[in-house]
């Protein structure tokens, strides 16, 4: 059992079997989110997204002026946030930088994919011509071995031929 501030979690939620309680958890959190971002408060994983939903609420922040008791509503919500162990991703500028190195990091791996799918390739290749080249050596010995038998029988005649 683990506590936090004022919480108390009964369970560990990575080790809940049923699926109909997981469905209900994972639909109360993504109730919570969609909540939080509607506020303009941002909580998630993907960098990407958040960036382009921080810049969505910064456009609409723009066109209308909030209240300063929404305002302070608004940083008290985060405050608590962040003492019961959310991180709130608020800066666009961290968001920027976490969002290119996502995506430097995806190029990486998919040129690592690339060089990895193009040896893959090219060793099926070099392996298949040495098969090919193999059972080709194979059929040749066998009729040079025919040949040689036959003649050694007297059914093939060379006439000046090696």
């Amino acid at each position: 059992m683990e506590y936090y501030f004022s919480r108390i979690q009964l369970f560990d939620e990575s080790q809940i079997v049923t699926p109909s309680l997981k469905r209900k958890l994972d639909k109360k959190r993504r109730k919570k989110l969609e909540k939080l971002e509607s506020q303009g408060i941002l909580i998630g994983k993907n960098p990407a997204k958040l960036l382009h939903k921080a810049q969505k609420l910064a456009e609409s922040t723009e066109k209308e002026t909030d209240s300063v008791t929404e305002e302070i509503r608004r940083k008290w919500k985060v405050a608590i946030l962040k003492a019961q162990g959310y991180k709130v991703k608020d800066d666009l500028n961290l968001l920027k930088k976490s969002a290119n190195k996502m995506k430097k990091i995806k190029r990486k791996q998919f040129e690592k994919w690339q060089e990895r799918n193009q040896l893959v390739e090219q060793t099926k290749l070099e392996r298949q011509a040495k098969r090919q080249a193999n059972i080709q050596e194979r059929r040749n010995r066998k009729l040079t071995k025919k040949f040689q038998k036959a003649k050694s029988k007297g059914r093939i005649f060379s006439l000046g031929q090696t």
